[in-house]
């Protein structure tokens, strides 16, 4: 998955988010199964993020599970979620340090785990979660932007 601005990447059309809705169907609310695997993908794939997060990883794994399925929800309400994506990416860069080049390993993980929770998992999912995520990407970055901009600007003028 490649990293991609904001002004490149179109708001997936209302097929493909159709598609991430299905995907995501069987996962109750509150259910903390889809971002246990997505954590431990994660760590399987790139260990040395582990230390980015606290020793209990539960409160962390239910703010992204209520956090993604919220998005996946709302996607038909793409202003109000790309601010809350911004302000989120914004927090995740500030408060945990991701980077930018954490983002492609988020989102294979994140991929497999919801291939690995979705009993009608397919290929066109798979390409539907791919779009959808380098959307939350776009968006998760240009807040990252826009929040160091801000912290330059403030510095400028003190």
């Amino acid at each position: 998955m490649s990293l991609r601005s904001i002004t490149e990447v179109p708001l997936p059309s209302p097929e493909t988010i159709d598609l991430v809705r299905q995907s995501c169907v069987d996962i109750p609310e509150g259910s903390i199964r889809l971002a246990r695997l997505f954590y431990e993908n994660l760590f399987n794939m790139v260990p040395e993020i582990r230390d980015m997060f606290s020793d209990d990883i539960k409160p962390q794994q239910q703010r992204m599970a209520d956090a993604l399925l919220s998005v996946v929800r709302h996607l038909d309400t793409p202003d109000e979620v790309a601010h809350y994506l911004q302000r989120l990416g914004a927090q995740h860069h500030r408060e945990l340090g991701v980077r930018p080049e954490h983002y492609p390993h988020v989102g294979r993980a994140l991929v497999r785990a919801v291939s690995e929770v979705s009993p009608t998992w397919s290929s066109s999912m798979s390409s539907a979660w791919v779009l959808v995520y380098q959307w939350v990407t776009a968006n998760m970055l240009a807040g990252v932007e826009n929040a160091m901009a801000s912290s330059a600007e403030a510095g400028r003028t003190r």
